[in-house]
């Protein structure tokens, strides 16, 4: 095969990846439906008051809820981390999700200086809702394969995300 065929096989790879991510990620990053009975007007994620601008989506609420739900409380500085979002941002989210009754800063019980993060039974609920969808909607997308296939895609998914994880 010629470079020049070489390259534009590549090409039309990367635009089939592409394309099937553009696929799949609104299925796995929507709000659960449920969710519309019981947060009007939040369904696009946690948007600052009196502005339509998006600080956080779903999937980003979703990976910050499951940060939360663990031991111990994270501060603002490990979820700014984790998340790969600015100190300010997570600031943000956090108070957004304060706001709404789903999020509380605690202070430390070693160090008075710092503040842990923690979801409140609102927040919690919140957090189990999403975590079921996100489940349901993973689920339905892999129903097409078979286990073995599955198995090889989990495979070829956790390879691409240590590749990822190296480069960063």
């Amino acid at each position: 095969m010629s470079a020049e065929a070489e390259q534009h096989a590549s090409t039309e790879r990367v635009d089939r990846f592409l394309e099937h991510l553009m696929e799949i990620l609104p299925k796995l990053t929507s709000m659960p439906p449920e969710m519309r009975y019981h947060l009007p007007g939040q369904l696009d994620g946690i948007h600052p008051k009196f502005s339509p601008h998006l600080v956080a989506g779903p999937p980003t609420i979703h990976r910050m809820a499951s940060m939360l739900c663990g031991d111990p409380k994270p501060t603002m500085g490990e979820l700014s981390k984790a998340l790969s979002l600015p100190l300010s941002t997570v600031s943000r989210i956090v108070s957004m999700l304060e706001e709404q009754g789903f999020a509380q800063r605690l202070p430390d019980a070693e160090d008075g200086r710092v503040v842990r993060v923690d979801l409140t039974d609102a927040g919690r609920q919140l957090h189990e809702t999403m975590q079921r969808h996100a489940i349901h909607s993973a689920q339905s997308i892999l129903d097409c394969l078979t286990v073995e296939e599955q198995t090889i895609l989990l495979t070829l998914l956790g390879k691409v995300a240590s590749n990822l994880k190296k480069a960063t």
